[in-house]
């Protein structure tokens, strides 16, 4: 591959990899805000569910219709030095200062505050994931190198969960529990934080180069993406099915273990100790992500979680030993679906490279762009839905028992119907085409091209 940038062909250092990586600790409880606070806003402030379930139905599909002009824009201003960096970081600063106001909100904070607050964080943290992901398909373009750069990444989402996790913990807070006292602090440690990733990330991560050209595409061809990408198409199938599981699950699941099952101080110790379980588990994917095809580790993972979630509807309030169990099922979880988040990332670049081959043109932030619109679009309808349904059985957080149309509603959307689009999202992802051998035939091809486009007059 003599024609490809030497920055595409190296072995990226641990360095690198690191203040590559470290922004997805960021990205991460930027996120996070969306699955804990409405919660806590329900139960301080009064906020009917209902409501909460469309302000943020409205939120996600503001968030999914900036997808595409966001990827048509992280193409298109692409630095020549600096690559995708300005965008990236100019918007996760933005996010940070929202989620701040999010974290630590006045006592007569309403329903306008909670939704600006939080829409800000969302949009900006959602387009600096768009350009962030566009990056990674740039920094290599060896098949192993973006599975171990994707894994890096989800270290640092472990990282993020673990600080999200620790802050509850600490000796100087009257409660275990994740409260508004525990985000207080959490928003001053990303006061101290944001800086320090931002500098460190800007400069020891290399810009990043192309083994194709991209070239900014208008958006209405943007649709012949999908159209004539298979292997996108099989991707994008496969994660929509997944994020709908997801946003039913995790939109849900602090108020299950913390209102339903009455367990709320499992909840800081799941992170805890689930991030271990998580780093092992990500250890042993970066061994086997050397052995085995990406997709196949992608399926296991989310058989994986489809039997977990199942599993979890036996459990039942008063429960003997529950702290045992939820800590134990989140060990579980983090330590045997590292797959279902490593792979997805991992296999972008190989879908741009597959695109530059198909079309000529790499379209990387689009093509990321197209994903996010599509998961996004899908999670958050689920969150929104998830939220007004248990709403509609008579589910609101914190009251001290719940009848059995109550208790039916939340295991059965939180647990049951995700489990099943889990599976459905494995079958999907185990018939992805581009295998290891694929695309080292793909990367062939665009050699010869490139070859033949330097010897044109």
């Amino acid at each position: 591959m003599s024609d490809l940038p030497r920055s595409m062909m190296s072995r990226l250092t641990v360095v690198q990899l690191s203040a590559f990586a470290a922004p997805s600790a960021l990205l991460f409880l930027f996120r996070a805000a969306s699955y804990v606070i409405p919660a806590l806003y329900a139960a301080r402030f009064g906020f009917a569910l209902a409501d909460i379930a469309a302000i943020l139905f409205a939120m996600r599909t503001a968030e999914a219709l900036v997808q595409i002009p966001a990827g048509y824009l992280s193409d298109a201003t692409r630095h020549t030095r600096w690559g995708r960096k300005p965008m990236i970081f100019g918007c996760i600063v933005v996010a940070a200062a929202a989620t701040f106001q999010i974290y630590v909100p006045p006592p007569d904070a309403g329903k306008v505050y909670f939704s600006v607050w939080l829409s800000l964080a969302t949009l900006a943290g959602s387009v600096a994931e768009v350009a962030y992901g566009a990056w990674s398909t740039e920094i290599t373009s060896d098949y192993h190198e973006r599975g171990r750069a994707a894994s890096y990444q989800s270290w640092a989402s472990i990282a993020g969960k673990e600080l999200f996790s620790v802050v509850p913990l600490l000796w100087f807070l009257s409660s275990n529990r994740i409260t508004f006292e525990s985000l207080h602090v959490l928003a001053w440690t990303l006061v101290a934080l944001v800086p320090l990733i931002v500098v460190a990330s800007w400069a020891l991560t290399p810009a990043g180069a192309a083994p194709a050209a991209t070239e900014p595409l208008r958006l209405r061809q943007m649709w012949s993406i999908v159209v004539g990408n298979r292997p996108l198409q099989i991707v994008l199938a496969a994660s929509l099915s997944w994020e709908v599981a997801i946003g039913f699950a995790f939109s849900l699941d602090f108020m299950r273990i913390d209102s339903y099952l009455k367990a709320g101080e499992a909840v800081p110790y799941q992170g805890l100790f689930g991030v271990w379980a998580g780093m092992a588990g990500l250890a042993m994917l970066s061994l086997l992500l050397k052995r085995y095809e990406k997709h196949h580790l992608w399926t296991f993972a989310m058989l994986s979680l489809g039997v977990i979630l199942a599993a979890q509807i036996a459990l039942y309030p008063g429960m003997p030993g529950m702290l045992v169990v939820l800590v134990g099922v989140s060990l579980l979880i983090y330590g045997l679906v590292a797959g279902a988040v490593v792979v997805p990332l991992a296999l972008m670049g190989d879908l741009a490279d597959y695109e530059a081959w198909r079309s000529g043109n790499r379209a990387a932030g689009p093509l990321v762009a197209i994903m996010q619109l599509g998961c996004k679009l899908a999670g958050g309808a689920a969150s929104a839905s998830a939220l007004y349904a248990v709403s509609l059985f008579g589910f609101q957080p914190g009251q001290p028992t719940y009848d059995s149309t109550a208790s039916f509603s939340i295991e059965a959307i939180n647990l049951a119907l995700p489990a099943a689009l889990v599976f459905m999202a494995a079958a999907i992802a185990w018939r992805y085409p581009i295998t290891q051998r694929r695309h080292k035939a793909i990367l062939r091809a665009l050699e010869r091209r490139s070859g033949r486009q330097a010897r044109l007059p």
